[in-house]
């Protein structure tokens, strides 16, 4: 009787073992759709606010209900994807192809399983240097001190991407790697020279740090810009910040742009991904209220700049039934 209950106790804790085992790297494998952790950014940047607005109108109009959590941004998002820890994250292209293609940040393992529900409104580069620190071009930027951006997001590898572009040598700048709104404090205290803030347009850290600090954007070069959109940056295009959208602007800023995204696990299911990208796109006025970079939305361009990462079929489904897709 007793070798009975020995061996009993011993296939129960094999059942156990297993059961464990089995689930490690399994990731967003037996993610539910009716409960969704939805990974944003830091605080004082654009896809915090975003995402708790999307967040909050997708669980009070809809059977899904999101929560939305606070990040250091694109890398950072996607990797709790890939560990199961959230389903959705907003992200810029390019680390959304990183992911899916195992590079850079994804060397030591692709995430195949990630999915596009939707580009929202280009992001885009705002190299802003004080007046007087000797900083009228990229180039400049050599010996200087300079803002990245948060560790692991996609603003400190646009802006290595920026630097490089331009013949830069990474190594002779002093890096500094803080969010947009440490970035405005250390450009008013004149502790760093000039920074790159990477968003929508108009950006709102921007229009603060030229608006309270004696600074200007800097245009990118033709080479640089031809670099950056290559064939090797799909993701990337050239855009022109329009003269007079920030204070003291007269002339048009040239400068490179990309799509922010909600990416997604392919696990959710694809009828509640369709009625999400639904409700997103048939509600813009309404969204519009809380934040105004939901006036850059172009449901036209949800498809577009996607670098071969593919669409979620639930979102693929309402992109063709409005006809966006053929």
């Amino acid at each position: 009787m007793k070798k009975s209950y020995l061996f009993l106790a011993n296939l129960l804790i094999l059942a156990l073992v297993v059961s464990a085992c089995s689930g490690e790297g399994e990731g967003n494998a037996n993610a539910s759709s009716d409960q969704l952790t939805f990974s944003t950014g830091t605080t004082s940047g654009v896809y915090y606010p975003l995402g708790a607005l999307l967040a909050t109108h997708w669980t009070n109009g809809s059977e899904t209900s999101v929560s939305a959590q606070a990040s250091n941004g694109s890398v950072e998002n996607l990797k709790m994807m890939q560990r199961g820890e959230s389903q959705m994250a907003l992200s810029t292209v390019n680390i959304m192809w990183e992911a899916y293609n195992g590079e850079n940040s994804f060397e030591d393992g692709a995430y195949e399983d990630i999915r596009i529900l939707a580009n929202l409104y280009p992001n885009v580069s705002h190299i802003i240097a004080l007046n007087g620190a000797g900083v009228d071009s990229i180039q400049d930027l050599a010996g200087k001190s300079f803002v990245y951006g948060a560790a692991g997001s996609a603003t400190e590898l646009e802006s290595k991407l920026i630097l490089s572009s331009h013949g830069v040598d990474l190594e002779t700048v002093n890096e500094n790697y803080v969010g947009f709104g440490e970035a405005v404090d250390l450009m008013r205290n004149k502790q760093v020279e000039a920074v790159n803030i990477y968003t929508g347009v108009p950006a709102a850290g921007a229009s603060e740090l030229i608006s309270t600090v004696d600074s200007k954007v800097i245009s990118f070069t033709e080479e640089g810009i031809q670099t950056m959109t290559n064939e090797e940056n799909p993701w990337n295009f050239e855009y022109l910040i329009e003269a007079g959208t920030y204070e003291g602007q007269e002339d048009e800023v040239r400068t490179v742009g990309q799509f922010s995204s909600i990416a997604i696990d392919a696990n959710i299911s694809e009828d509640a991904v369709y009625e999400m990208t639904k409700s997103l796109w048939e509600s813009l006025e309404e969204l519009e209220q809380g934040h105004a970079v939901v006036q850059q939305f172009n449901i036209e361009e949800a498809v577009k700049g996607t670098a071969d990462v593919p669409l979620h079929p639930g979102a693929e489904r309402y992109y063709k039934e409005v006809g966006v897709l053929e």
